[in-house]
């Protein structure tokens, strides 16, 4: 009866607040002489796909009613209002305070200011609306504003627009005494697509003119500005007859009407501005602490340097690295060019460029470049409740311990070594009687990577400009892993080469190469003696699978990997894009020297049709592909983006590999991926393995898309609902054949939904995700078939963004 009471009393409470919300209409608090707007402003005759935003508007609403106003006002009667109660709250010692708050807070933070009617803001309106017309070539328009009171104290604001005759572009002139502008520029012209026979359009138009500012700066005309490029509109002239275009649909897009006026459009350039040479390039090395005090010269390059510099690197490894104009004029594309690939070495802090005047006409471009300390050493130890990536499994507490080495420049060239150690330690009970077990993960590898033009110092030299840039290094690689889990152990031993190549090209996309010529990776795996015994009790098909995933053996792998990208990382602005696509040949070189030996020595190795290696390691020989693509869309502004990701994957086993080996199949699942699954715990198809059993079979195929909606809701704070689609699959015949075609005959993918917050700090991001299996194709739908959250929902803690 009290619980009963207490709903009765708490709904009666929302029930009374909603009716003073709605009684104390704002209105009655607009003051005298004041018309409050109550709708949006109504164009009529508008013809433009995009107006600009006005001035007038109207209060925001909700469900109906203008909520954001009645609590702007309730926050103007708490710190404003002279009648009581209100200034009797404002007056008491121990309410004063929290009266201001409360006020401030509804009237700053979550009320909304009265949009009353101005005639300054009407005529700022029309002067808006009529630039964006005759930025589309409606030089007659005419805009009329219209008010019409609604009651006593509401309007509504009506634009009444006459756009008049469109013209179009009749002719298209270069004008300027500065001869050789005017020359470039005619030049540039006749290979472009001109407007001629269009629309006016302002923004086509300095779209070209931003590109012929490009040129200029390209061509030597340092501090040319791009405002003293100069659009001159000729409504008055008559424009030269052109031949109408014979193509249909040409005419249709673009051609110009029968009957349309014609303007003459002249690009007046400037006078007066000098076109520099550039004579040569001049570098300064140092460290933040120290300065210059050493001359040098290579190559015709000057350098200042100091000891300390020396001793970091060498200043032969730079000069590779520097670019000059191939026409001899200062270009500007050159500069910026040369400081991109000097700041690509790992041990170079910051590059400054100057330019410094050797005559007249002429300059020197210098570059101030700072290295930073060759040698960094990081430790850090942190703890974790490891979610492990198995299915079945549960979270094991533990600690984990790693520490870093890097040299930037060994032996003065450039090369980066790098080695990394980690040690993972946990536990694990069976029982409350029985002693923990220990757990532990020892990781480390050991990498070397050389830059360009790091190995013949002599030959290097400045070069010029190409219309593509490209950076090439090497990196060999050397890891080791061992892993003591609860019922097994597992060993890796990996060596591999990496040949990576950046591109630049002239439309500022970017494209990375990563070609792997060789690596090879050897694992061995133990059981324990109980987890034995379970795998002798179970079906022959997930015994099978247990056996073929867990015993020892290796991975050759020779990998082209390409990716590309523009304005998708780092960016906010308009649309980017991201793509990637991954081929692997597995299995090559064992395969080879297998056959060789079998030819030459029989009785060493009769076994080379069951892919084993020396009789002891087996192997598997396959190819395997994937690609990857991402966009990224600017929606109603830059705070609210869309990122949509989509990945295809599929692998088969050549020879007498039915399928592909364990570390080469795809899998779904985890933080980057279908985030409502551990990783591995998805598929393959609807099959559903027993549990506490270390089985992640993963697929041959992978379909999978992902959504994100980031919304920015304060500075670098933004929240992300997003939607995951995909799964994994068997495609052909296999060895784990299911004889109820779980495996291959199920296309169902798995959904997952849900939220997260993001922190962006540039340097980090930090994620916070929380996502919901909706429907599981080994068990339907959620709500029907099982229940939200428990297992089927996943926290996901993370650095940096899934995509």
């Amino acid at each position: 009866m009290d619980t009963f009471m207490g709903r009765r009393q708490g709904s009666q409470w929302y029930l009374g607040s909603l009716l003073i919300l709605v009684g104390c209409s704002p209105l009655r608090f607009v003051p005298e002489g004041e018309k409050l707007v109550a709708r949006e402003p109504i164009l009529r005759g508008n013809v433009l796909e995009e107006v600009p935003p006005l001035y007038v508007r109207s209060n925001s609403r909700a469900l109906g009613f203008r909520l954001g106003l009645q609590l702007y006002w309730a926050g103007a009667l708490l710190t404003e209002s002279p009648k009581p109660p209100w200034r009797t709250l404002r007056q008491l010692p121990k309410v004063r305070y929290y009266t201001y708050w409360l006020g401030w807070t509804l009237k700053e933070k979550l009320g909304e200011a009265p949009t009353l009617l101005s005639a300054r803001a009407i005529e700022r309106d029309i002067q808006l609306l009529e630039e964006a017309y005759i930025q589309e070539g409606y030089f007659r328009v005419a805009v009329q504003a219209q008010i019409r009171p609604l009651n006593e104290r509401e309007v509504e604001v009506i634009y009444r627009i006459r756009p008049g005759p469109r013209w179009y572009i009749g002719e298209l002139d270069i004008e300027g005494e500065d001869s050789v502008l005017v020359s470039l520029a005619e030049r540039y012209i006749q290979k472009q697509t001109l407007p001629v026979g269009e629309p006016y359009r302002l923004s086509r138009l300095d779209a070209l003119r931003e590109e012929l500012h490009t040129l200029f700066l390209e061509e030597g005309y340092q501090g040319l500005p791009l405002n003293a490029l100069l659009w001159e509109i000729d409504t008055v002239s008559t424009a030269a007859r052109h031949e109408r275009p014979k193509n249909i649909l040409r005419r249709w897009i673009g051609g110009k009407r029968e009957g349309a006026p014609t303007c003459v459009v002249r690009l007046i350039l400037p006078s007066g501005y000098t076109r520099y040479v550039q004579q040569g390039i001049s570098l300064t090395i140092h460290t933040s602490d120290n300065s210059p005090t050493l001359d040098l010269q290579a190559e015709s390059v000057p350098i200042r340097t100091e000891p300390q510099a020396m001793s970091i690197l060498n200043p032969a490894v730079l000069l590779p690295r520097l670019y000059y104009p191939p026409k001899g004029y200062y270009n500007q594309k050159a500069l910026q060019a040369s400081q991109r690939a000097l700041q690509g070495l790992e041990v170079v802090q910051w590059v400054g460029s100057s330019l410094i005047p050797t005559a007249k006409d002429s300059v020197r471009a210098q570059y101030d470049i700072v290295l930073r300390p060759p040698i960094d050493l990081s430790i850090g130890i942190e703890g974790f409740q490891s979610t492990q990536p198995l299915v079945g499994s549960l979270p094991l507490p533990g600690m984990s311990v790693n520490a870093r080495f890097s040299h930037l420049s060994l032996f003065r060239r450039g090369w980066v070594l790098r080695t990394r150690a980690q040690v993972a330690l946990s536990y694990f009970r069976r029982s409350a009687d029985e002693p923990p077990l220990p757990l532990y993960n020892l990781a480390g590898d050991v990498s070397l990577t050389f830059p360009e033009g790091s190995w013949r110092l002599r030959d290097n030299k400045p070069k010029a400009l190409p219309p593509t840039l490209s950076q090439y290094s090497h990196t060999f690689l050397f890891s080791y892993q061992d892993i003591r889990q609860i019922d097994f152990s597992r060993r890796y031993a990996t060596l591999s080469w990496t040949r990576q190549t950046r591109f630049l090209f002239e439309d500022k996309r970017q494209e990375e190469q990563l070609w792997t010529p060789f690596s090879v990776t050897f694992i061995d795996s133990r059981f324990s003696p109980a987890f034995e015994a379970q795998i002798e009790a179970l079906s022959p098909l997930v015994r099978s699978l247990i056996l073929r995933d867990y015993l020892p053996r290796l991975t050759q792998i020779t990998a082209w990997q390409v990716s590309t990208h523009r304005n998708y990382f780092g960016s906010t602005r308009g649309r980017g894009d991201y793509s990637m696509i991954l081929v692997e040949i597995g299995g090559w070189a064992p395969f080879f020297l297998e056959h060789v030996i079998s030819l030459t020595y029989p009785k060493t190795d009769s076994t080379y049709r069951d892919n084993l290696l020396f009789n002891r390691f087996r192997y598997g020989v396959f190819v395997r592909v994937l690609g990857e693509g991402r966009l990224r869309y600017m929606l109603l502004s830059p705070k609210q983006q869309l990122f949509l990701r989509g990945r295809v994957g599929w692998g088969q086993g050549l020879y007498y590999s039915l399928d592909l080996p364990f570390e080469n199949r795809f899998f779904v699942g985890g933080p980057n991926s279908m985030r409502a699954w551990q990783f591995g715990a998805l598929g393959p198809g609807r099959y559903t393995f027993p549990k506490n059993l270390f089985l992640i079979p993963g697929g041959t195929l992978l379909i999978e898309a992902n959504a994100e909606l980031r919304q920015t809701i304060y500075r670098g704070l933004q929240i992300a609902p997003f939607i995951d689609v995909g799964n994994v699959w068997f495609v052909a015949s296999t060895l784990f054949e299911d004889p109820r075609g779980l495996l291959r005959n199920s296309p169902l993918p798995g959904i997952a939904g849900g939220v997260g917050l993001r922190w962006d700090f540039s340097v980090i991001v930090i994620r916070l995700d929380i996502a919901q299996q909706l429907f599981d194709p080994a068990s339907g739908w959620v709500g029907s078939q099982f229940p939200v959250g428990a297992t089927r929902a996943q926290y996901v803690f993370a650095v940096g963004y899934p995509f």
